[in-house]
């Protein structure tokens, strides 16, 4: 047992795990990319109020699960239990509530509460999202949707369900809270302790229980859809006719709503529908919805916004129920080793040039026995062994092994990277900077936009 543990609820990501996350962080970015969303990243600390303000005095988030941070003695601070109030604050305090509206964000980040460790419910725990600002139009809450339901698609997720509903904006909340919680007193002293606080403060929240016997009290309360305004239902009915029109697949749950205060007409879940994951009730894989009063509620200007956030290590542990293959963890395609002893200096003077080049190259810095370091290439997983230090490697020449179809030839210092490249595939270096490498306009026509008094265009 080793002497220190990481801390419970939290875990490592080993390079198996982490691959995996990064292969899935690359085809988010990808995605967000192509839908014109930008990477945000925000401190893994912010001000407390940051969620005491929007998430709702009475939502988990913000209170019982919130991990505190002390600093010289004064626990002001807190670890981001969710992403949109950050992203929130982040939009404001880089005034780009004053840029083109719409501004598209999306982030992968991990975040931190301090809920009771059980099946796929880590304290540490990483998310992927996505926030739109300025946009009121229901085709907003459509392209949110339909970017999850598509993403899902992509990496191979399959038993999932799409489940929607409206809960009405703050023109209607009084009209909407009033019936419900005339509703719900009359159970009041049945209802748990949580859903009884509930009751005083957002009474919405209520349908979010756990608690089997308060949701089935919920079960019977008036329809949120029977209760809204007559421009919150045209909005919904145009995020279904959107979503009908892209062919994304949804079911109407009228009980539906989301732990947090700030939402307003459309909420989403994406749930899992496989009986490994449904033994203990629903389990959500991404959520998210419509919270047009927040950036105001954050003291920024009245700005609509639509969002969604989805748990990664929810995410791949679903994958890998339904067999979805995962990206390795890096292995080296190449592996130097030599015969010559005491040479590790050489091996890597020989395995630089292969790497610039792009190849994965390993080295193995040991005086062992040569067969020795060709059994340590096999199980590093190399399929290429470059060797120096042999009667054959001499004269400034290698031996470059093909670890699969066992042959080799004797090559030349100058010529390895051209021989090694007939084995193996290079790898694609990633570049700070990508130039343009379309000009505007149609295809097979001059740009768009012409200056008269550049020399170079006239």
């Amino acid at each position: 047992m080793p002497t220190y543990q990481a801390p419970r609820g939290m875990r490592d990501l080993v390079p198996a795990d982490a691959a995996a996350f990064d292969g899935l962080q690359a085809v988010v970015q990808a995605r967000a990319e192509r839908y014109g969303f930008a990477r945000i990243v925000t401190p893994a600390v912010e001000d407390r109020e940051v969620f005491l303000r929007t998430s709702g005095l009475t939502s988990d988030a913000a209170g019982k699960e919130m991990y505190e941070v002390a600093l010289h003695g004064e626990g002001t601070l807190a670890l981001r239990p969710e992403g949109t109030a950050p992203v929130v604050r982040a939009f404001l305090q880089a005034g780009l509530h004053r840029s083109p509206q719409p501004v598209r964000l999306f982030y992968f980040e991990p975040m931190w509460r301090g809920q009771r460790p059980q099946a796929l419910r880590f304290r540490q725990f990483w998310q992927w999202g996505l926030e739109c600002f300025g946009a009121a139009e229901p085709a907003a809450d459509v392209e949110i949707v339909a970017f999850t339901a598509r993403f899902f698609a992509e990496v191979g997720l399959s038993a999932v369900e799409l489940q929607l509903n409206t809960i009405g904006d703050d023109a209607c909340r009084p009209k909407i809270k009033a019936a419900l919680g005339e509703y719900f007193d009359k159970y009041r002293d049945e209802l748990d302790d949580d859903c009884r606080r509930r009751l005083g403060g957002s009474v919405l929240r209520i349908f979010d229980c756990k608690n089997p016997h308060d949701r089935a009290i919920a079960a019977d309360a008036p329809k949120t859809r029977e209760l809204i305004c007559d421009e919150d239902r045209a909005h919904f009915a145009a995020v279904t006719d959107g979503l009908d029109r892209l062919g994304v697949a949804y079911r109407v749950v009228d009980t539906l709503v989301r732990g947090l205060d700030y939402y307003t007409r459309t909420v989403c879940e994406f749930v899992l529908t496989d009986p490994a994951f449904t033994k203990a009730g629903e389990i959500a894989v991404a959520a998210g919805g419509r919270y047009d009063g927040l950036v105001a509620a954050m003291g920024g200007p009245a700005a609509p916004g639509v969002g969604i956030a989805g748990g990664v290590d929810v995410l791949l542990s679903a994958l890998r129920q339904e067999g979805v293959a995962m990206r390795a963890g890096p292995k080296a395609d190449v592996y130097v080793i030599s015969g010559g002893g005491d040479d590790a200096a050489d091996r890597l003077q020989l395995a630089d040039p292969l790497r610039e080049a792009g190849f994965s190259v390993g080295v193995d810095y040991s005086s062992r026995p040569l067969e020795k370091q060709l059994e340590s290439a096999l199980k590093h997983g190399a399929r290429v062994a470059v060797i120096r230090g042999t009667p054959e490697a001499r004269g400034g020449n290698v031996v470059v092994r093909d670890l699969v179809a066992k042959t080799q030839r004797v090559t030349r210092l100058a010529a390895v990277v051209t021989e090694v490249g007939r084995h193996v595939s290079r790898r694609v270096a990633p570049r700070l900077w990508t130039p343009d490498e379309h000009e505007p306009g149609a295809a097979g026509e001059t740009p768009f936009l012409v200056d008269p008094a550049d020399p170079k265009e006239a």
